[in-house]
């Protein structure tokens, strides 16, 4: 396992984001995939990257397979969808990873050796946290209707979608508000609108592995580009 600077991570993200903009959806598509899988495996995100990557695989294969077999209405429409799943794939997929291996201290550690505005990190950085811990509520909420029979399964929402709605989506709504609310305290709590500079024990700084990481990223993405522009497809 490795570990590489939050600017590295960022800077990753803003190259997968420009990939996805300006490179047609195809086997291009699944080279960024592969290497984004093999970012993840070596950042320690093993299980969650892997099965990100099963699931374009079993995307890919509809879109191969079984997409031409389809006709009428039904075929446009998964058309349509399988192309938008497919330019959004590798950013989302990315940004699982960054943030699913990016504490919050690091991340504010990078953005202040950048002078980045705090008005731009604190937001981040809460948004960063409060993701987290709405799947970790929604999570509780689902175990708790659990209990008492109720499920999320489209099966029974389509059964009884007021006692999914009622039991389900209204305390999830309450928790977001309250945990923004506990987020926000939390952040004033921890003088985080002091404006004077923050000091940090992280070692934040860009190393080798850094330098490679971003090397085949962009080395990738030249490529691609390259054999693109040169009219080889």
């Amino acid at each position: 396992m490795i570990t590489i600077d939050p600017r590295t991570k960022l800077i990753l993200i803003i190259i997968t984001v420009a990939f996805s903009m300006l490179i047609p959806t195809g086997i291009s598509t699944c080279i960024w995939i592969l290497i984004t899988t093999f970012l993840g495996i070596l950042l320690g995100r093993v299980g969650k990257t892997l099965k990100a990557t099963l699931l374009f695989g079993i995307l890919w294969f509809v879109a191969i397979y079984i997409l031409p077999e389809i006709s009428g209405t039904a075929h446009t429409s998964l058309l349509v969808w399988l192309g938008l799943v497919f330019k959004c794939y590798p950013c989302c997929m990315l940004a699982g990873i960054v943030i699913g291996t990016t504490k919050i201290s690091e991340f504010m550690a990078a953005m202040a050796k950048w002078n980045v505005p705090r008005s731009i990190v604190i937001p981040l950085a809460i948004m960063f946290r409060y993701f987290p811990t709405l799947k970790e509520d929604w999570g509780h909420i689902s175990d708790a209707m659990a209990l008492r029979g109720i499920s999320l399964s489209p099966v029974y929402f389509l059964k009884n979608p007021l006692v999914v709605i009622e039991a389900l989506y209204l305390p999830i709504l309450v928790t977001a508000s309250k945990t923004a609310d506990e987020l926000s305290a939390s952040a004033i709590t921890r003088g985080v609108e002091n404006p004077k500079m923050r000091t940090s024990r992280l070692d934040i700084r860009f190393r080798m592995t850094d330098g490679v990481i971003l090397f085949l990223f962009l080395f990738t993405f030249a490529g691609i580009v390259m054999f693109y522009a040169g009219g080889y497809v």
